[in-house]
C-alpha cells in the first residue's frame, strides 16, 4: 500500500525531527522516555484547529480567570475525591507573556474518576483531544472561546503521576526567580525564530528545554525551596 501525501509529510517530519533531537538530547535526559518514543508520543497529539487571536501579552487578570474556572469545575467534580486543581504554563506565571489560553490540570485521587471526569468536563463545554503534551499518563480538553476569546485547557490526571508535582514545581520556580523566568523567556524566542521549523519541531525543542528547567525545580523544591 501507497502512503498518501499527508503520510509522506508528517514521516518526514518525525525523522526530521529525530535527527535534530539525537544531536540536541543527551542520554538520559527525557528521564524513563527515549528520543523515539518521546517524538512519537508528540506526533500523536491532536491538538485543536484554533481559530484565536494568538498574539502574546500578559493580562493581569489571568489569575482571577482561573481562579472562576477552577469553581466552575469544583461544582461540576462535586462527589469526585479531586487531589487537586492547579493553573499551570505560561499565563500562570506573573510577567510572563503567552496567548490567551489557560492551563489547568486536574488531578484525582481515583483511577476511576479520571473517565468521569471526562464526561463532566463535556458538560461545561469541553472537548477532548486524548493524549496531553504533559505526559502519556494525562488527558487534555479544550474549551476554546468564542469570537476568539479566552479559552481553556484541562489536563486531567491521577495525582500519584509523578508529572502533576512537575508541573507545579516548575510554575513556582519561574515565580520565585525572575532571572529564570526571563532566560526561559529568551530561549523560546530563540527557539521560535529557527526557519523553516515546523510546530512538531518547535513543541518537541520547547519540551527539552522546559525538561531542563523542571530538573532545577524539583531539585530547588527538594531542598526546601517554595514551602
Amino acid at each position: 500500500m501507497n502512503a498518501s501525501t499527508g503520510d509522506l509529510s508528517g514521516a518526514l517530519q518525525v525523522a526530521r525531527v529525530l535527527r535534530r533531537l539525537r544531536e540536541q538530547v543527551q542520554p538520559g535526559e527525557l528521564g524513563a522516555e527515549s528520543v523515539e518514543q518521546f517524538v512519537r508520543r508528540y506526533s500523536r497529539v491532536r491538538a485543536p484547529t484554533l481559530d484565536l487571536n494568538l498574539r502574546s501579552g500578559c493580562d493581569p487578570a489571568w489569575p482571577q480567570a482561573f481562579d472562576e474556572e477552577k469553581q466552575r469545575l469544583l461544582a461540576a467534580l462535586a462527589g469526585e475525591d479531586v487531589a487537586g486543581i492547579e493553573h499551570i504554563g505560561s499565563t500562570s506565571i506573573p510577567q510572563l507573556a503567552s496567548k490567551d489560553i489557560l492551563d489547568i490540570v486536574v488531578a484525582m485521587r481515583e483511577p476511576a474518576a479520571i473517565e468521569r471526569t471526562a464526561a463532566a468536563l463535556a458538560g461545561l463545554g469541553y472537548r477532548a483531544h486524548g493524549e496531553s503534551p504533559i505526559d502519556a499518563g494525562f488527558s487534555w480538553h479544550w474549551r476554546i472561546g468564542p469570537d476568539g476569546g479566552r479559552s481553556f485547557v484541562v489536563h486531567t490526571c491521577a495525582a500519584d503521576n509523578p508529572r502533576f508535582a512537575e508541573v507545579r514545581n516548575f510554575r513556582d520556580f519561574l515565580r520565585a526567580f525572575p532571572h529564570e523566568r526571563q532566560r526561559y523567556v529568551e530561549l523560546k524566542r530563540e527557539l521560535a525564530a529557527a526557519p523553516g521549523q515546523t510546530w512538531l519541531e518547535y513543541s518537541a525543542l520547547k519540551k527539552i528545554l522546559v525538561v531542563r528547567i523542571t530538573a532545577q525545580a524539583n531539585a530547588w523544591r527538594a531542598a526546601g525551596g517554595g514551602v
